[in-house]
């Protein structure tokens, strides 16, 4: 009974810690681009957290927030990211409904809005002057659009329509580029806060030849020293730093390693204790000490944010031995992430945590590259536009980037079903 619990148990610690780190950074991400957007002026019609039929949804200052069924991905929808003339076609049947000043305030499929107004689209114009021109019984008419005018959509989906200054196209590009960069910015703002927190809990070590943890069963242990007693010397010679401690103890080369004679401090009093070393399986003796460690808030953040530094150097050096050598066995999709943090999840919530910043890097650095449908793909076409002077065609970008989505959904697609493989 007891295993089954355990089993239990463990399984539950792994699906709330997945759920927790993947959906924490996702949410993150999302939410750097909402927060600027909104800030900037830009209409944000949804914020979803995940992929799939919406499993709750509420709506707050014009935003439908929702939470759907497989969360390994999220969306924020910027109004006007493409143009929304985009949403209709010349020549197709419309069902419209007026407000009091005779302004479209409703529009969508005639089978979503029975009893409204259908007629034949002629033309439209939702960038600058709002306008929609419709025919219905022969008679062709230009009517104003109100603005944030619902195009129903089907049964749970709604899109506003919005004038140019809350459209991202009526943005200029420094508000663009910072729109898009938020979402990875802020992944690596809560790298740095996760790192920041790991280490301010595990404390950094410290260059003194001071004992931190004693290794139970150790030959240190053994003869009775203790954390926080001070080496002065080995075997004669000073020390005066952690390094100098370490260096004298792995100086003996003999076999078996031979006993030291450490001379220590400890609450005042200086004691003479002889410890025997004891090999390590690369021949390295050792006494079974930790180093010195101390917790300071200063020190952990300082840490914690030249560790995403650090962190991105090496991950675009992964990528790059990725691309050049072919080693696409190093790289995982979800269920690969989701068995990592699985792992870690039974080792502790700390494991988590670092699991989580790292996670967090990653996702950041990724969506950073310039690839078609990702934030790094949508700031390499504003640098194209800079270069060129003028804007790219929206419709045609927007082709490349539903391109560059499919394309990394294929990839997604085969990297799972070689984690599946490999797992199972």
């Amino acid at each position: 009974m007891w295993p089954v619990s355990a089993m239990l148990i463990g399984a539950l610690r792994s699906i709330v810690a997945v759920v927790a780190v993947l959906a924490g950074c996702i949410v993150i991400h999302e939410f750097g681009h909402y927060y600027v957007a909104k800030r900037c002026g830009v209409a944000v019609p949804a914020f979803a957290i995940g992929f799939g039929p919406k499993l709750v949804r509420w709506f707050r200052r014009g935003t439908e927030f929702s939470i759907r069924l497989f969360p390994i991905g999220g969306l924020v929808q910027l109004a006007g990211e493409v143009p929304q003339e985009g949403l209709f076609r010349a020549g197709e049947t419309i069902a419209v409904e007026l407000d009091e000043d005779g302004r479209i305030c409703r529009l969508g499929d005639p089978a979503d809005l029975p009893g409204a107004l259908v007629a034949v689209l002629r033309g439209c114009d939702l960038t600058d002057r709002m306008t929609m021109t419709l025919e219905h019984d022969g008679e062709v008419r230009t009517y104003r659009v109100r603005p944030h005018a619902r195009v129903i959509a089907g049964r749970d989906n709604t899109i506003p329509l919005v004038e140019r200054h809350e459209q991202v196209l009526g943005k200029p590009l420094w508000q663009r580029a910072l729109i898009i960069a938020a979402g990875p910015l802020m992944n690596f703002l809560l790298a740095g806060v996760l790192f920041s927190a790991f280490y301010l809990h595990t404390g950094l070590p410290v260059d003194q030849p001071t004992l931190g943890q004693i290794v139970p069963g150790s030959p240190a242990a053994a003869v009775g020293l203790r954390e926080g007693d001070k080496v002065l010397s080995v075997d004669g010679h000073a020390v005066g730093t952690w390094t100098d401690l370490v260096n004298q103890i792995r100086s003996d080369r003999s076999n078996p390693p031979a006993p030291l004679t450490l001379v220590i401090e400890r609450s005042g009093q200086t004691q003479t204790v002889t410890v025997t070393p004891r090999k390590a399986a690369d021949g390295t003796p050792q006494l079974g000490v930790n180093p010195p460690v101390e917790r300071n808030a200063i020190r952990s953040v300082a840490s914690g944010f030249s560790s995403v530094w650090y962190g991105t150097v090496n991950a675009l050096q992964m990528y790059g031995q990725v691309i050049r050598y072919h080693q696409f066995n190093d790289l995982a999709g979800p269920v690969g992430i989701a068995d990592v943090i699985s792992q870690e999840a039974q080792n502790g919530l700390w494991h988590v945590v670092m699991i989580a910043g790292l996670l967090s890097l990653n996702l950041g650095l990724f969506n950073l590259l310039p690839i078609p449908a990702l934030d790094g793909g949508r700031l390499f076409f504003m640098l194209v536009e800079v270069l060129r002077g003028k804007a790219l065609d929206p419709n045609k970008e927007g082709l490349v980037h539903l391109m560059g989505f499919a394309l990394l959904m294929l990839f997604a697609v085969f990297i799972t079903y070689r984690d599946v493989t490999r797992l199972f």
